[in-house]
């Protein structure tokens, strides 16, 4: 059986050899691709995409049996796509918040959940700790805030399932506590989670990327993958330069996996924005408090998310996400009428910083299902081909515990890992084109409205209640 890549976009394989440019985290490292695979050879495992998830995985699969040859190859750099472009937050979030989790999987499954993957965290900050690399962890904690009616009760309702739970460090503020915090008038209540921790998300894919290759994974750079072929004997994995044999694979390239038919089926693709500030000046600073440097995000179904990063800028991001039909398409990493609405809604929170300006901007691509969970699983039904995907722009935290759960049933393991509910809950089929683009843009324009209405009294009720079902 062969599966053929969709023809990527006009553009993509131009801006792949612009990857310095994707982001500004991307500025901050001093960074050397690795050499394209050239001829041919033969892996135990190969797998597609050297993100978060790919990097976790072949780590995984290392330390559970070291001789294993495994292969990593990556259509550009590793983390070209969302591993080195997203804000930099490091949640235990999945869903849409931890009250929609548990209402669409169960107490058990959402508090199961949960903990792996707050412990799955611990362990990245330890490996990088032990490892020597400086991805700028911060354990700050989050404050999930409301800005709105609606989102008052989205809050407590978090805080309230938090309770429910069991579950450790989290904490209800009023306006009062949080804008003593954060001084913007836009924040109404919070839920505050001290497991979280902000990063240089570039940093931390990069550094895992040279773990990798200590730790014997083979790595392949600007290796963009033309074809993946299933047969009885094993895979085979076919690049521009070369073609890797092996006994099975992993396709662990998240929102670039829709150009795979299968895969398409149930996943879609979104685009996230992001603008970033110059540094503060202590005067600045001094304007909104936020001495602990938390990170923040809201609870509107389409969320805003702001941090500070560590050489004194503020990053805000979020608001709109623009559906795309098929695979990611480069044209969509910068948008200016959002990035100027985003700029809007930054000096709505913080009027008190009509003075600072905004030095960055960009894009990219974001993977998400019909459930907004992620899934690892089978991709065929002779178990060679193992995939990851959806993690609906929050995949910094899950991303090590799914690419070890991938690692497990690569491997034969039955673990508490391939028990959890991402690996047996497959996500729903999708309508095919152009009727989901139809649906998923109805769909969101409501969802949209409900945000922009959230202080809009009857109507803004209506609109809240009508988004909780469309999932």
């Amino acid at each position: 059986m062969a599966i053929y890549p969709r023809p990527v976009r006009t553009g993509l394989e131009s801006a792949r050899d612009d990857w310095k440019s994707r982001s500004y985290w991307a500025t901050t490292v001093d960074y050397t691709p690795t050499d394209p695979l050239q001829g041919d050879r033969s892996a135990d495992v190969v797998i597609i995409g050297g993100g978060f998830t790919g990097q976790h995985a072949a780590q995984a699969l290392r330390e559970e049996d070291p001789g294993l040859d495994v292969v990593i190859v990556d259509a550009a750099v590793c983390g070209y796509g969302g591993s080195s472009r997203n804000g930099g937050f490091m949640m235990t979030m999945v869903d849409r918040g931890l009250a929609d989790f548990a209402r669409d999987v169960g107490d058990m499954d959402a508090r199961d959940a949960w903990h792996a993957i707050a412990a799955e965290m611990d362990e990245i900050e330890k490996l990088c700790i032990a490892e020597g690399v400086d991805a700028d962890i911060r354990r700050t904690g989050i404050y999930t805030v409301s800005n709105g009616p609606e989102q008052d009760e989205r809050v407590a309702e978090e805080y309230e399932t938090a309770q429910r739970l069991g579950l450790p460090g989290f904490r209800y503020l009023d306006r009062e506590e949080i804008t003593s915090h954060i001084q913007s008038n836009w924040f109404r209540c919070a839920t505050f989670e001290d497991t979280c921790r902000l990063l240089n998300p570039a940093k931390l894919v990069w550094g895992l990327r040279d773990i990798s290759l200590r730790r014997g994974v083979a790595v392949h750079e600007m290796s963009p993958v033309r074809e993946l072929i299933v047969d009885g004997g094993g895979v085979s994995v076919v690049t521009d330069g070369g073609r890797v044999r092996a006994d099975r694979a992993l396709v662990a390239t998240n929102a670039f996996c829709s150009a795979l038919p299968d895969l398409r089926r149930y996943l879609m693709t979104f685009y996230a924005y992001i603008i970033l500030t110059r540094p503060l000046t202590d005067e600045q600073w001094s304007r909104v408090g936020w001495h602990d440097r938390a990170g923040v995000e809201d609870r509107r179904v389409f969320h805003h998310y702001v941090r500070p990063t560590v050489d004194g800028r503020i990053l805000w991001g979020g608001r709109d996400a623009p559906f795309v039909p098929g695979e990611p398409d480069p044209a969509y990493d910068r948008n200016y009428p959002d990035f100027g609405r985003l700029e809007e809604t930054f000096r709505h929170a913080f009027p008190q910083l009509d003075d600072v300006e905004f030095e960055y901007r960009w894009g990219g691509p974001v993977a998400a299902t019909a459930s907004f969970l992620p899934f690892v699983g089978w991709w065929d039904d002779a178990r060679r081909v193992v995939h990851a995907v959806g993690y609906t722009g929050h995949g910094v935290g899950p991303s090590r515990l799914i690419g070890r759960t991938a690692a497990d049933l690569l491997l034969g393991r039955d673990t508490a890992r391939t028990h959890l509910v991402f690996a047996r809950k497959r996500p729903q089929w999708l309508p095919r084109e152009p009727f989901r683009q139809w649906v998923v843009n109805a769909s969101s324009n409501l969802l949209q409205r409900a945000d922009d209405h959230s202080n809009a009294g009857p109507m803004g009720r209506v609109l809240d209640v009508a988004s909780k079902y469309l999932k």
